[in-house]
C-alpha cells in the first residue's frame, strides 16, 4: 500500500520519499503510535495504520488530503500558524505537546503528540507522532475528583454536599444517571435522569450501600471498565466513609446533650432552651413556663422490683411527658425521677392545663417488671421573664412544697 502510494505520488509530478519512510514494513509501522506526515503546504502525504484508527479514515481517503481536515475548527488556525512556523525554522523543532483531534465521526480526542520537521529526498515534511490520551485525562479528571471529594468530606459537614461531590464525579463516566440517596429521605442529588433510567431493578443498575439506608445508584450505559467500576467503589467508599462519620459526629452531639436512659434534653440542653425562650420573652413580651415533676413513689419501685424495672418505668413516663407536651415545648430528665418542662410563650391557665394533662397521664398504671405500678407526681410552676437559673429555683422551690404537702399536688410559685 505504502508502494502504491508513492507511485501515486511521483504521477502527480511530486519527487519520491525515502524508503524508510514508504515502505510498508518500515520503522513507522512497526511504532506503537500513530503517524501523519505533511508536506510544506499541508499536503498529507503519509500516514500508518494507527493513524487510520485513530482517525477513523482509510489511508487512501487521507493521501493527498489537506492536514487540517484532521484538527477541529476551534483550533484549526493555530495549528496551521504552528506548522508554518515549524517550516521556516532554521533548526527544526522537535517537542511534546498535547493537542486535539478530529475524528471522522466528528468527535475530538486529546493526543499526546511529539511534532518535528523531517528531511527527506522529497524535501521536508511535518512528522507528527502521538497517541489518544483522552481516556487517561478522562481518568486522571476522575482521580482528582475523588481526592477533591475526599479533602472536602473533611471539612463540609453537610451530607447534600457530599452528595453533589459524588454525583459530579460519576457524570463524567458512560452513565445515563446517578443518584444518591440518604436515610428516610428523597434524593440528595442526581444527575439528569429520567426515574426509568435510574431504575435498579434494571439489569445493568448498579446500586451500593452506604450504610444505615443511604445508597448510590448507578445506570451505565455500557459496561464499565475495571478502571470506571474503580472509580464507582472510590466514590461509594469516600461517600459512605463520610456519611459514617457525619451520622457519628451527630450521634456524639445528640448523645452530649440528651439523657441517655429516656432520650429527652439533658440539663444542659434545657438550660440552653430556657435561656431562648427567655431571650424571646424580653424580646415580645411573652410569659415562659416552667414545670418541675418529681415522682411522688417512685423509690419503692427501684427497691421492691430493682432499677431494671424502674428504668422501663421512667422511659414510659417519659413517653408520657413528651406526648402530652406541645411540640415547641421542651422536657428534659434532670436525673432519676426529677423532669422539667420548658414551655413558650404561654399564660398562667395554659400550663396549669398542661399541668393536669402531666398528672393524669403519669397517674395511668405501668406494666414493667410483672406488675402494674400506680404513680403521682408533684409539679411545681415558675412563670416569668427572669433568668433560666431564677426560674428553675422558683419551680424547684413550688415542688418540694408540693410534696411536703402529701404529694399529688401542682403548686404555682408566689
Amino acid at each position: 500500500m505504502e508502494g502504491s502510494a508513492s507511485e501515486s505520488m511521483r504521477g502527480n509530478g511530486e519527487h519520491s520519499f525515502d524508503l524508510w519512510l514508504a515502505g510498508p514494513d518500515t520503522l513507522l509501522e512497526g511504532l506503537p503510535d500513530a503517524v501523519v506526515a505533511s508536506r510544506r503546504d499541508g499536503q498529507i502525504m503519509l500516514v500508518n495504520h494507527l493513524a487510520e484508527e485513530l482517525f477513523g479514515y482509510t489511508r487512501e481517503e487521507l493521501i493527498g488530503q489537506p492536514v487540517t481536515m484532521l484538527w477541529p475548527e476551534p483550533v484549526r488556525q493555530r495549528y496551521i500558524q504552528n506548522m508554518e512556523l515549524y517550516f521556516a525554522s532554521v533548526h527544526p523543532l522537535r517537542f511534546s505537546a498535547e493537542a486535539v483531534g478530529l475524528r471522522r465521526d466528528g468527535t475530538q480526542f486529546v493526543g499526546e503528540m511529539s511534532w518535528g520537521i523531517v528531511e527527506t529526498t522529497g524535501g521536508p515534511l511535518l512528522l507528527a507522532i502521538g497517541r489518544d490520551i483522552s481516556d487517561r485525562r478522562a481518568s486522571e479528571a476522575r482521580l482528582r475528583a475523588v481526592a477533591t471529594m475526599a479533602e472536602r468530606a473533611l471539612s463540609d459537614p453537610d451530607p447534600r454536599h457530599l452528595a453533589a461531590e459524588a454525583v459530579q464525579a460519576l457524570t463524567t463516566l458512560p452513565v445515563a444517571g446517578v443518584e444518591v440517596r440518604l436515610a428516610h429521605s428523597g434524593p440528595a442529588a442526581a444527575s439528569r435522569a429520567t426515574t426509568a433510567l435510574l431504575d435498579a431493578s434494571a439489569p445493568t443498575a448498579l446500586c451500593i450501600l452506604l450504610g444505615s439506608g443511604a445508597e448510590l445508584t448507578v445506570r451505565p450505559t455500557q459496561p464499565l471498565t475495571e478502571e470506571e467500576m474503580n472509580t464507582v467503589r472510590a466514590v461509594a467508599h469516600v461517600l459512605g466513609t463520610a456519611l459514617a462519620r457525619l451520622r457519628a459526629e451527630e450521634q456524639m452531639r445528640h448523645d452530649a446533650m440528651h439523657d441517655p436512659l429516656t432520650g429527652l434534653a439533658n440539663r444542659s440542653l434545657l438550660r440552653d432552651r430556657l435561656e431562648h425562650a427567655l431571650a424571646r420573652s424580653d424580646r415580645e413580651g411573652v410569659t415562659t413556663g416552667v414545670l418541675y415533676l418529681d415522682l411522688d413513689n417512685f423509690k419503692q419501685i427501684n427497691d421492691v422490683y430493682g432499677h431494671a424495672t424502674g428504668d422501663t418505668v421512667l422511659v414510659e413516663v417519659a413517653r408520657r411527658l413528651q406526648a402530652a407536651v406541645r411540640p415547641s415545648d421542651t422536657v428534659a430528665r434532670l436525673g432519676g425521677d426529677e423532669f422539667v418542662a420548658v414551655c413558650e410563650s404561654v399564660s398562667a391557665g395554659t400550663v396549669l392545663a398542661l399541668a393536669h394533662r402531666l398528672t393524669e397521664g403519669i397517674a395511668v398504671s405501668i406494666s414493667a417488671g410483672g406488675a402494674q405500678h400506680e404513680l403521682s407526681a408533684s409539679i411545681g410552676i415558675a412563670l416569668g421573664e427572669g433568668s433560666a437559673e431564677a426560674l428553675l429555683s422558683q419551680a424547684d422551690a413550688a415542688v418540694y412544697r408540693a410534696k411536703a404537702q402529701g404529694g399529688g399536688r401542682i403548686e404555682v410559685s408566689g
